[in-house]
């Protein structure tokens, strides 16, 4: 069964090598920069950084918020690839949330209107998508901003 915990630079390192063709298109998309540079400043600057490890302790993806509440996820095409993980990540994924919440007011960032495996799973989350921005990001491309209230 796949769960969250601390993550660490092993896991950091696999998910750069391994991410997700979507989330590297939404990452340069939205730096501007190669998407593992833009992942590593990302989990240097979290407050908070978690692995979604499965069943043997693999990193299938790295979650984190920063200290002003923009929360984030990537991943590895095993994440999405497998049911059960794509189940507990929404449940997971849910109580998370719910308890970053105990500690930020707001909760919120930007999603690659292409990237739907990431809105489904942002709005089983219980987020709300605020605005869509036609142009947005390094490479001008569409975003929509999504937030949660506490």
């Amino acid at each position: 069964m796949g769960y969250l915990r601390k993550a660490n630079l092993k896991d950091l390192n696999y998910v750069c090598a391994n991410m997700r063709q979507m989330d590297r298109i939404e990452a340069l998309y939205q730096t501007g920069y190669d998407p593992e540079d833009a992942l590593r400043l990302t989990y240097l600057s979290g407050e908070k950084v978690m692995a979604i490890a499965g069943d043997e302790d693999q990193p299938m993806g790295l979650c984190g918020v920063s200290y002003e509440g923009c929360i984030w996820m990537l991943a590895t095409d095993e994440l999405f690839d497998n049911k059960k993980y794509r189940i507990q990540l929404i449940r997971q994924g849910r109580n998370w949330v719910d308890n970053l919440l105990k500690n930020h007011k707001l909760l919120y960032n930007m999603v690659y209107a292409e990237n739907h495996s990431a809105i489904k799973w942002l709005r089983c989350l219980g987020f709300t998508f605020v605005s869509y921005h036609a142009e947005y990001g390094q490479e001008r491309k569409p975003f929509y901003e999504f937030i949660r209230i506490s």
